[in-house]
């Protein structure tokens, strides 16, 4: 059995974030967001911030398409845009979390 002691810097995970429509009806959006993986010795720090601070220090690119299909490009403005959705901030933040202790959806 191996096991990686030298895991990548970075990894990328799915964040699928329900949106609430103008009719009140609600649209899963999603994007593969790329995070800086987190060590030990940062856990305790980083537990402590407040999400969109995670966020914004963990998550350094996306693939992420607009609603015509487009690419959004991941830029400083483009990050305040996603990091002023409260939606988006809680998701990216527990998406991050999930992925880098481990731990996997149950189907």
């Amino acid at each position: 059995m191996a096991f990686n002691l030298a895991p990548t810097e970075t990894f990328e995970e799915t964040v699928t974030v329900n949106v609430k429509q103008k009719g009140g009806a609600w649209k899963q959006e999603s994007f593969i967001g790329e995070f800086k993986r987190a060590e030990e010795s940062d856990r305790e720090r980083l537990l402590e911030m407040k999400h969109v601070d995670l966020v914004r220090d963990r998550l350094v690119g996306w693939k992420m398409k607009d609603d015509q299909r487009n690419e959004v490009p991941f830029t400083p403005e483009n990050l305040e845009a996603l990091l002023s959705m409260t939606g988006a901030v809680r998701e990216a933040a527990i998406a991050f979390w999930k992925a880098n202790t481990g731990a996997k959806e149950k189907n």
